[in-house]
């Protein structure tokens, strides 16, 4: 079955996995900018790494039976200010190339001022460059998610941002409800820290009225490797949901999210 990974750091994937993907079904995938740098780096890393996503990482892609997609941004660490503002005055000028088709991962993690004030300043960019956005949120066991998705929600309307240009990524289960209640697309990341398969499959079959609402990536990936996206479909197709069902949260949702130009 079909699917694209909306959420997808193929960066840190041996190719020969990247090809195993391609073969599982991946049609595409959108990779986003890291959230943190560890330990301490420049901006002309930043700008390297995202060179390397729309230079190698695209065409690498090609040649492992997928096409590849990117959404830029600015760590929230591993940078001095005075770096983080060199970031800002460039990144617009990455943001013209062809295969960048939203901003991201941007967002709060424990909602400190330095993370608002990048936050902030990105979601300006995104709006100005009529782009959609990646928002990183706290994985589903963090004591701080219920508390801080709200803030970031907070900000979003505060800046004047449309939801419905939002993915409000690493979903856990108590924070599902609200987050659904938003308006803004919703991301199921199954990944080590964050969604078991099972537990995104369920939230997909017992939200059926939100389904237009609900998207699939691996993230980070973990035990399972990076086949965490088939094993979400997997465990929706034996718990009954249709080949149409599926593909809404797996394909088409993000297909049109991102606006992407795949057959």
């Amino acid at each position: 079955m079909r699917f694209i990974d909306p959420h997808l750091h193929t960066d840190k994937i041996d190719d020969v996995n990247l090809e195993k993907l391609a073969m599982a079904g991946m049609e595409a995938a959108v990779i986003p900018s890291p959230h943190m740098f560890k330990g301490l780096f420049t901006a002309e890393a930043v700008f390297r790494l995202w060179r390397r996503f729309l230079d190698f990482e695209v065409k690498s892609a090609k040649s492992m039976g997928f096409e590849a997609f990117v959404t830029l941004s600015i760590p929230f660490y591993g940078l001095s200010l005075e770096d983080v503002e060199e970031c800002l005055k460039q990144l617009p000028d990455y943001l013209n190339h062809e295969r960048v088709v939203g901003m991201g991962e941007i967002g709060l993690d424990c909602a400190i001022e330095d993370e608002a004030k990048l936050f902030r300043a990105q979601l300006r960019i995104a709006k100005e460059h009529n782009l959609p956005i990646i928002v990183h949120t706290p994985i589903r066991l963090a004591p701080q998610a219920p508390t801080v998705i709200k803030q970031i929600v907070e900000v979003i309307q505060e800046e004047n941002f449309d939801l419905n240009r939002v993915i409000l990524d690493h979903t856990g289960e108590n924070t599902l409800d609200y987050r659904l209640g938003t308006g803004a697309m919703v991301g199921l990341s199954v990944c080590h820290d964050k969604m078991p398969p099972e537990v995104a499959a369920e939230a997909v079959l017992k939200n059926h009225d939100k389904r237009d609402k609900m998207l699939i990536n691996s993230e980070l990936a973990g035990g399972d490797g990076y086949f965490t996206v088939p094993r979400v479909i997997l465990a929706m197709r034996m718990m009954g949901l249709k080949r149409d069902e599926i593909e809404q949260v797996t394909f088409e949702n993000p297909k049109k999210f991102f606006n992407l130009i795949i057959d």
